[in-house]
C-alpha cells in the first residue's frame, strides 16, 4: 500500500520535479581537482561535479619538457579518438619558476595548440596527492573516481589506448559527456604577423638582399624579411604538415633551427623530427632526415640518415667541418651530427643520460641542447634543463656557466655565481658570447676571455618594454643573431623581433609586415602630410571617419593604403589599425575613444581617377582627437 502510495504522489508532481540520479557522484579526487583554481580552457574553475562520471586522463607536464611536448600528439589523437567519452585535463606542475604563472602556461597552450582543460598546480598540492614523480606523467580514473593506473614518461599510448577502450565499453551506459564549460585560449587570442617565432638567421645575400630568415613556429612556415622587417618570401604553406614540394606547397611542423650554407636552407623540423633542405634556386623543399616519427636509438653511427627517427631536432650549425651539420637532438639529450655528402647520421656528443658531464663521448651528458654557435674551432651550446652554457672543442665538452637540472635563477658573475633559467638560444662573436635566456625574459653576455656572465637587457619580468637597455624588457626570447653593432633577438611570446642597438644602449620592435604594406608604427614626418586641427569627439561612440574623395576618383586598389590610430604616451600604441579593404569602402568605423586620453589618427591614402590611364597620387594626415562636450561621431578626411 505505501509503495502505491509513494508512486501516486510522484505521478502528482509537476513534469521535471522528479531529477535522475547521477549514476557516480563527485568523489575525493574530484574533489582534489578541483581544489586548484588556475584553469585555463575553460570559462570558469571546474567543479568537482563537472569531472565526476567521466573517464579522466590526467597529464602532469611542465612546458620546458621535452618530454612532456612529445606526448602531445599522443594526447590528440586518444583525445580524437574516444571523443566526449574521454576527457583530458592538464595539471600544470612547474618546474622553473618562470613557469608557475598562469600567463606563460597560457601561452604554452597557445603554442602547442592544446584543446583540453588545465590546471595550474603551482603549489605542487595535486603532484603530491596523485604521488606523482616526474614530467610527464599520466594517470588514468575511471568513472567511479578511483585510479586505474599510471603512466611515467613517454610511449604509451598504444598501453592507454587498450586501458581506455576497456573503460569505454564496462561504463559506456553511464559515462557523463560533454558539457564542460570549455573555453578555449586561442578563441581569445589576437591574429599576429609572426606567431611564436623560434630561430633567427642573417643572410647576407638572400635573393640579391641583406636578409632575416625566421622560424615562423607555430604558423609552421618560414619567412625571409628585409633588414627593416618587410617579409619578401614565404617557405611554407603555414599549415602543419610534412610535404616536401615547392615553396607554396612544402609544409613544416614547429620548426626551429635555421643554417644557410652554400645558397641552401637547412631547417630543424621539430614537430615533424626531421631535418629539411631548402633548395633556395629551385624553391623546392626536401627532407633529407628522419622518418617523421620520433627516434628513440641514441646509439646512431654512420647510419643513413633518411630511414634514422630523430627526436626533437632544435637547432643546427655547420660544425667540425663543412662537411657536416651538427643538429641539437634536444629529445635525445644528445648532439649528432649529419654528414651532407654521405647523407648519414651519427652521436657527437652526449650519451642519453639528461645531465651535465663534461668529457669526451660517452662520458659527457647533456639536457636538452636547444641553441648552437660556433666561433673558430669551438662549438657553444645551451642546455636548456640545466640552464647552462657549454662548449664542445676537439671532442670534449667544458661547461662554463651551470651546475645542475634545479639550480636555475638571474644572477650575473662568473661560473658557480653565475645563474641562468632555461636559456634557448646563443650566437657566438669575438666581443662576446649572447644568450637568448628565456625564462629570465633577458639577453646575457659571456666573456670568453674573463669567465663572467653579465646581463645586456631585460630584468626577469615578462614584457614588450622598448627604450634602454636596463629599461626594455622581453617574453621568453629564444633565437637570436648579431649582425654588426645590432642583435636581432625572436622574442617568441610576444610574437616579434626586437633590436638591440649595442652602440646606442637601445631596444626597438622590428615592424615586421608584408612588402608593400605600410607600417602601423607612427610618425612624425609622413610623405604628403596634411596636419588637421584637434577634433573633440563624442565620448563612449564609435568613430565614423570618412573618406572624402571627390566623385570619379578612388582609392587605389594596388597600393598599401592605411589608417592607424594612436593612444598618445611615452611611447605611441597603435590600437586600431585599418587596411586597404576597408578604406576602400569609403568609410572606417574606429573604436570608441576614452575618456582623458589623448590619441592622433594618421591614414596614407593612395588615391586615383577612376578612369584608364588615371593619374595616381598620394596623401597623409595627421589629426590630434581627445574627448569632451562634442556631438561629434563622424570626421572627413579631405583628400581631394
Amino acid at each position: 500500500m505505501l509503495r502505491l502510495l509513494l508512486i501516486a504522489l510522484l505521478l502528482l508532481l509537476p513534469l521535471g520535479s522528479v531529477q535522475a540520479q547521477p549514476a557516480f557522484s563527485a568523489t575525493k579526487i574530484h574533489q582534489q581537482l578541483a581544489s586548484q583554481k588556475g584553469w585555463l580552457n575553460t570559462s570558469r574553475p571546474l567543479q568537482a561535479d563537472d569531472l565526476r562520471g567521466r573517464i579522466l586522463l590526467l597529464d602532469f607536464w611542465t612546458y620546458c619538457c621535452i618530454n612532456c611536448i612529445h606526448i602531445m600528439p599522443d594526447l590528440a589523437y586518444l583525445e580524437q579518438k574516444f571523443g566526449d567519452k574521454l576527457t583530458v585535463v592538464g595539471v600544470h606542475s612547474a618546474k622553473f619558476k618562470n613557469e608557475q604563472d598562469s600567463e606563460n602556461i597560457r601561452q604554452a597552450i597557445l603554442r602547442y595548440d592544446l584543446h583540453h582543460p588545465v590546471v595550474n598546480d603551482f603549489d605542487f598540492s595535486l603532484w603530491e596527492k596523485f604521488e606523482v614523480g616526474a614530467w610527464p606523467t599520466l594517470v588514468l580514473v575511471n568513472p567511479e573516481g578511483k585510479v586505474e593506473k599510471t603512466y611515467a614518461g613517454e610511449g604509451h599510448r598504444d598501453a592507454l589506448e587498450k586501458e581506455i577502450q576497456k573503460l569505454v565499453e564496462k561504463y559506456e551506459s553511464k559515462l557523463v559527456a560533454g558539457g564542460l564549460p570549455l573555453a578555449l585560449e586561442k578563441e581569445k587570442a589576437p591574429k599576429t604577423v609572426l606567431k611564436f617565432p623560434g630561430k633567427i638567421i642573417h643572410v647576407p645575400d638572400f635573393e640579391g638582399r641583406e636578409a632575416l630568415l625566421v622560424a615562423d613556429s607555430a604558423h609552421h612556415r618560414i619567412v625571409a624579411m628585409t633588414m627593416d622587417g618587410r617579409i619578401v618570401a614565404q617557405i611554407g604553406t603555414g599549415v602543419a604538415g610534412r610535404d616536401d614540394g615547392y615553396f607554396d606547397s612544402a609544409q613544416f611542423n614547429n620548426p626551429q633551427g635555421l643554417l644557410f650554407h652554400n645558397n641552401t636552407l637547412y631547417v630543424a623540423d621539430t614537430g615533424n623530427h626531421a631535418l629539411r633542405i631548402v633548395d633556395m634556386m629551385a624553391k623546392l623543399v626536401q627532407t633529407v632526415a628522419g622518418t617523421g616519427k620520433q627516434g628513440y636509438d641514441r646509439e646512431v653511427q654512420e647510419q643513413p640518415a633518411i630511414k634514422t627517427p630523430l627526436a626533437s631536432p632544435w637547432d643546427l650549425a655547420l660544425y667540425p667541418d663543412n662537411q657536416h651539420i651538427t643538429i641539437a637532438m634536444a629529445g635525445l639529450h644528445q648532439l649528432w651530427k649529419y654528414n651532407i655528402f654521405k647523407t648519414t647520421v651519427s652521436v657527437l656528443a652526449g650519451n642519453g643520460k639528461e645531465s651535465i658531464d663534461d668529457g669526451q663521448y660517452p662520458v659527457n651528458s647533456l639536457s636538452q641542447p636547444s641553441g648552437l654557435s660556433v666561433l673558430g674551432k669551438q662549438l657553444y651550446f645551451i642546455d636548456a634543463e640545466t640552464s647552462s652554457l657549454r662548449v664542445l672543442a676537439n671532442e670534449n665538452i667544458k661547461t662554463l656557466i651551470g651546475s645542475g637540472l634545479f639550480t636555475f635563477g638571474l644572477k650575473d658573475g662568473g661560473k658557480g655565481q653565475a645563474l641562468m633559467q632555461h636559456p634557448l638560444g646563443v650566437f657566438a662573436s669575438e666581443d662576446g658570447i649572447y644568450i637568448a635566456d628565456a625564462y629570465n625574459h633577458a639577453i646575457r653576455r659571456y666573456d670568453t676571455k674573463t669567465g663572467l656572465l653579465s646581463t645586456v637587457s631585460g630584468n626577469g619580468q615578462s614584457g614588450s618594454k622598448d627604450g634602454a637597455l636596463k629599461e626594455a624588457s622581453f617574453n621568453e626570447p629564444n633565437g637570436l643573431v648579431k649582425v654588426g653593432t645590432k642583435l636581432y633577438v625572436a622574442d617568441t611570446n610576444n610574437h616579434a623581433v626586437r633590436v638591440i642597438d649595442l652602440a646606442a644602449g637601445k631596444v626597438s620592435t622590428l615592424q615586421v609586415r608584408q612588402e608593400g604594406t605600410m607600417v602601423d608604427v607612427f610618425s612624425e614626418a609622413l610623405p604628403n602630410m596634411v596636419r588637421l586641427p584637434a577634433a573633440i569627439v563624442k565620448q563612449g561612440q564609435p568613430l565614423q571617419i570618412m573618406i572624402g574623395l571627390q566623385q570619379g576618383w578612388k582609392i587605389n586598389k594596388d597600393a598599401p593604403s592605411s589608417l592607424n590610430l594612436f593612444e598618445m604616451a611615452a611611447t605611441p600604441k597603435a590600437v586600431a589599425s585599418i587596411g586597404l579593404d576597408e578604406l576602400k569602402m569609403g568609410k572606417v568605423l574606429l573604436p570608441a575613444l576614452s575618456s582623458g586620453k589623448q590619441y592622433r589618427l594618421q591614414a596614407m591614402l593612395y588615391y586615383c581617377e577612376d578612369k584608364d590611364g588615371a593619374q595616381c597620387l598620394l596623401k597623409s594626415f595627421d589629426l590630434p582627437m581627445s574627448t569632451g562636450d562634442s556631438d561629434t561621431t563622424s570626421i572627413t578626411l579631405p583628400v581631394n
